[in-house]
């Protein structure tokens, strides 16, 4: 899917849902929306909605009908790697409101975190477009003993990647 086509899927699902609704697209997904990359994606990865995603599954499905997309075109599935400070949400993007349907995207902070925590060939190539600045990696590193998900490797990842890139005393 190109940005305009989950913007579009956006707008058919929050007309078909009742109550507000609040969703936060992170990974690939939320950088594409962003505009900071330039690719397509296979889907948007809801890293938290409000209700819960499985609530309101049917009308993700019956928009995936009708616009010939895949039935899980947004999931939660990115919540199983979701190695974030707990205040995360305070640094969400609004990325607009669709309807019944209000889509903010995670602020680039939270977005390095988990590009240098998964650190997949994709994920550098993200890294690499987003350009985080030393003030950015120095908030990330702050992070580091605050985020409780983070396995012992996503940590000794995180912790290389500062190293080799992130401000020090010789490279602010």
């Amino acid at each position: 899917m190109q940005r305009e086509d989950v913007l579009r899927a956006f707008e058919a699902l929050g007309a078909r849902l009742g109550p507000r609704t609040e969703i936060v697209v992170a990974g690939g997904s939320a950088l594409v929306l962003l505009g900071v990359v330039d690719r397509s994606t296979a889907d948007a990865d809801a890293v938290a909605s409000h209700p819960k995603l499985s609530t309101f599954a049917q009308e993700v499905a019956a928009v995936a009908d009708d616009l010939d997309m895949a039935p899980t075109w947004v999931n939660d599935g990115v919540t199983a790697y979701r190695d974030l400070p707990a205040d995360f949400a305070s640094r969400t993007v609004l990325l607009g409101t669709f309807g019944q349907l209000t889509v903010r995207v995670l602020g680039r902070e939270d977005l390095i975190i988990m590009k240098i925590a998964a650190s997949r060939p994709r994920d550098l190539d993200d890294l690499r477009a987003l350009a985080p600045t030393a003030d950015e990696l120095a908030f990330v590193a702050r992070q580091l003993p605050r985020i409780n998900s983070l396995s012992p490797r996503d940590a000794l990842r995180m912790q290389l990647y500062l190293e080799q890139r992130g401000p020090t005393p010789e490279r602010p």
